[in-house]
């Protein structure tokens, strides 16, 4: 399977990816997941304006994005915007080592792990679920700072 990087970040592209990840990953395309029906929410264009031109942009439902991932032929950085959406590729057959978590900002009701890590219920749930399949589980902004092993976090 073509994915070098899979990464949960709320902003989905922004500067820490074209800036940081990308020129360290060397990546042909970034693939974005959406949650069933959401696929159509994303502002399409926008996405691909922050993207630099030498990298494709592809967003695909959850069930149809684990299986172009499953049959591409170029390097891949998977960028999700939630862990409900990782859940949901797993869940639809995709099999990944590692998970990066870039960036989960505040909402009501979540606890702060790292610098821009918050985690509410339903977050620490999918955790739990992704670390239970032997999915390691890290939060690092940016290629050089340091890793923070999530899984040790979530009882």
């Amino acid at each position: 399977m073509p994915i070098i990087f899979a990464r949960v970040d709320d902003r989905l592209i922004h500067g820490q990816i074209v800036q940081a990840w990308l020129p360290e990953l060397n990546v042909d395309e970034i693939l974005i997941p959406c949650s069933k029906g959401k696929e159509t929410c994303l502002n399409r264009g926008l996405l691909r304006l922050s993207l630099p031109y030498e990298y494709e942009l592809t967003i695909l439902d959850s069930r149809s994005c684990a299986r172009y991932a499953a049959d591409s032929k170029r390097r891949i950085f998977l960028l999700m915007g939630s862990l409900q959406e990782f859940t949901e590729l797993i869940e639809d057959g995709l099999q990944i080592k590692t998970l990066n978590i870039g960036g989960m900002h505040f909402k009501e009701g979540a606890q702060k792990l790292d610098e821009n890590v918050f985690l509410d219920q339903d977050d620490k749930r999918f955790l739990k679920l992704i670390r239970d399949l032997g999915i390691q589980i890290e939060t690092r902004a940016v290629p050089n700072s340091q890793s923070i092993s999530i899984s040790e976090a979530i009882p």
